[in-house]
């Protein structure tokens, strides 16, 4: 029944997109490193902005409907009868942790700005609200579907039987409980501003989104695998420290120095993984009611090539996250204080602003689930229109 909700409820909202021939788009191509080596695609995302007048002479005004979906490669990270912590014990918890999720998200919005700046593309201050939707399904990892000689699963173990028992309250994975899938919706209010001088390879300035969502078990169609309100916070300051220009529009070289820092509050009994903890390079951030992560990034562009969006670049940067408070679906009702995180460079080569090539290595530092640090790479592609 959940799934055929789903898909009448995405129907539903696709079906004016077919009337319309006007408007403009927006499409992503991306890959997951831990699929085919980051070379075969595995997500889509889908944007159309509907043709709609600026309602403030000046100012954007943009109503949009955005469709993702695709693959991502997860661990899971607490028990999810119990909800505590794996890394804390690790030795009971002796499987495989790492399974596949396909996920459909939509997000149906509307935004207006204020305050137009000569310099920018965005408006300073840009309000906006959105109706989200987002269906999951888990499967056990590839490899274990595909080859025969693993026999552990996540789900399942090396006889065949069930892991979790079916008949108990999932606390520690609410996403996972059934038959692993879920249908949850949620409404997105937010606020961002923007006073970056962004020249592609020279910024300089501060800008900043602030999202607040909310995601109660009685929203429409929801299931009842989520419970949550969330609060992101982030902010980026920029500096370039260096450039040699070839053109009106181009460098032949520049240096920037950026950093990130975003703050998560989560409050909810049910918080699925997507929303959890915080993005850093490598390690997860623990799930935790406070989540602090920062990105600090010194990158070396240049030269630009025939034209100001297709250049090369390196990053050397450095990630931090600490994550404070009560620990998230769990039974213990416990409190942390504990930090993660990792540093390594990142080349790129971007193409006419459409294509961008990849390749990552670093090293990461995860104290909170008992691994020694330990170098990784990552490389693959993403194509957006």
């Amino acid at each position: 029944m959940r799934k055929l909700l789903s898909i009448l409820s995405m129907l539903i909202l696709l079906s004016p997109l077919g009337a319309i021939g006007f408007g403009y788009h927006v499409f992503e191509i991306r890959t997951e490193p831990e699929f085919g080596k980051g070379v075969f695609p595995t997500s889509v995302m889908y944007q159309f902005n509907f043709p709609v007048p600026d309602f403030i002479a000046g100012n954007k005004t943009e109503l949009a409907f955005r469709l993702d979906n695709g693959l991502v490669y997860r661990t899971l990270r607490q028990d999810p009868v119990s909800g505590a912590i794996i890394g804390e014990d690790p030795s009971s918890y002796d499987f495989p942790k790492e399974y596949t999720v396909h996920f459909d998200e939509f997000n149906l919005f509307f935004a207006q700005g204020f305050i137009d700046t000569s310099f920018s593309d965005n408006d300073l201050l840009t309000a906006f609200v959105s109706i989200d939707g987002r269906f999951e399904m888990a499967f056990e990892r590839l490899s274990w579907m595909t080859n025969t000689n693993e026999t552990e699963g996540v789900f399942w173990d090396s006889d065949g039987n069930y892991r979790f028992p079916e008949n108990t309250e999932w606390i520690g994975a609410p996403e996972l409980s059934g038959d692993r899938s879920s249908l949850q919706t949620s409404i997105s209010l937010g606020l961002m501003f923007d006073y970056m001088r962004d020249t592609v390879t020279m910024r300089d300035g501060i800008k900043g989104k602030f999202v607040w969502r909310f995601a109660p078990e009685w929203m429409l169609l929801t299931d009842g695998t989520a419970s949550f309100a969330l609060s992101w916070n982030e902010v980026q300051l920029s500096k370039t420290l260096f450039s040699v220009p070839h053109s009106d529009e181009g460098t032949w070289f520049s240096i920037v120095l950026d950093d990130y820092l975003t703050y998560r509050w989560i409050y909810g009994s049910k918080v699925p993984q997507y929303v959890q903890g915080g993005d850093i390079w490598g390690p997860d951030v623990p799930n935790a009611r406070n989540v602090i992560t920062n990105r600090i990034a010194l990158t070396f562009y240049g030269p630009q090539i025939l034209s100001r969006d297709t250049y090369p670049s390196i990053t050397i940067f450095w990630d931090m996250g600490r994550a404070l408070g009560k620990v998230l679906n769990s039974a213990s009702g416990e409190s942390i204080n504990e930090s993660v995180g990792s540093y390594g460079i990142r080349a790129n080569l971007v193409i006419a602003g459409i294509a961008e090539f990849f390749y990552e290595i670093g090293c990461s530092y995860d104290p909170v689930f008992a691994e020694d640090m330990f170098v990784e790479q990552k490389f693959g592609f993403s194509v957006g229109v």
